[in-house]
């Protein structure tokens, strides 16, 4: 479901805890202690040892790039060159937002160019009012983005065809987030090798904090006390977040390509 939002431009887990006794219950009424002995069988006594079991059980850490990847078609550097407002038969505004490719990091893809379709925009008849989603991502033309994409060329409905599953900008040959955390790379010596995080600040540059919409320009606010996520997934108080490193030492592009290709070694 959509959530849609017009503004006047100016700006358990459930444990599904399933639960069934090793033997059938007799007829008989309750059993003895030797019937019960009896039906304790085996594959029960192996149920119970294995409920206290002081084996240590070796997980893995998560690989994020090898999971970025493999929920993706392709991933692509390329440069914001063109964006058009097209309205469909109920005049719902969708953004066209063109990238020049500039570079195919992992994937197959034989044009010079990729156009991605978003719901939002300016209305049709009161271009004074913006429709914002939530889950849509704003380009700016002229921006270098790093971006993976789910491709569905077959879908009828061109804003399904280009999807984003991951979206990072690209300033001065490093890599942020949308909002400017600098992408931290640190390399480990355990599995997968390395380890993904943001920094604890964000990098000031206009071009994360204000964004277009046909020609109305908008800027970001940020609540100073928000929790910020580590990494994915992973949520920290603030407080834990000035101890990380700042966006100045955000991932180069080269080291990036390597990782990404090497999937952490």
């Amino acid at each position: 479901m959509h959530h849609h939002r017009y503004l006047t431009a100016a700006w358990l887990l459930s444990f599904a805890t399933s639960w069934a006794a090793a033997q059938p219950l007799l007829e008989s009424g309750e059993l003895t202690p030797e019937q019960l002995d009896a039906a304790f069988t085996e594959e029960d006594a192996r149920r119970e040892a294995a409920g206290w079991s002081d084996e240590i059980i070796e997980r893995t850490p998560a690989d994020p790039l090898a999971k970025m990847s493999a929920a993706s078609d392709l991933v692509v550097r390329g440069t914001v060159t063109a964006q058009e407002v097209v309205y469909d038969a109920n005049d719902t505004p969708f953004t066209h937002t063109t990238l020049s490719i500039s570079e195919v990091l992992e994937g197959s893809y034989p044009g010079a160019l990729v156009t991605i379709v978003q719901e939002g925009g300016p209305a049709r008849h009161e271009p004074d009012n913006v429709l914002i989603l939530s889950h849509t991502h704003y380009f700016t033309p002229g921006q270098e983005e790093l971006l993976f994409l789910e491709l569905n060329p077959d879908s009828p409905h061109a804003h399904s065809r280009v999807l984003i599953k991951n979206r990072f900008g690209v300033l001065d040959g490093k890599i942020f987030n949308e909002d400017g955390r600098g992408l931290i790379y640190t390399e480990t010596d355990e599995p997968p090798g390395y380890k993904l995080s943001w920094s604890g600040d964000r990098n000031p540059h206009p071009r994360f904090t204000e964004f277009s919409i046909g020609p109305h320009e908008f800027s970001k606010q940020f609540d100073q006390h928000e929790a910020e996520s580590e990494s994915p997934g992973q949520r920290l108080s603030a407080p834990q977040t000035r101890a990380r490193p700042g966006y100045q030492a955000s991932v180069d592009l080269g080291t990036f390509r390597n990782a990404l290709t090497g999937k952490g070694g």
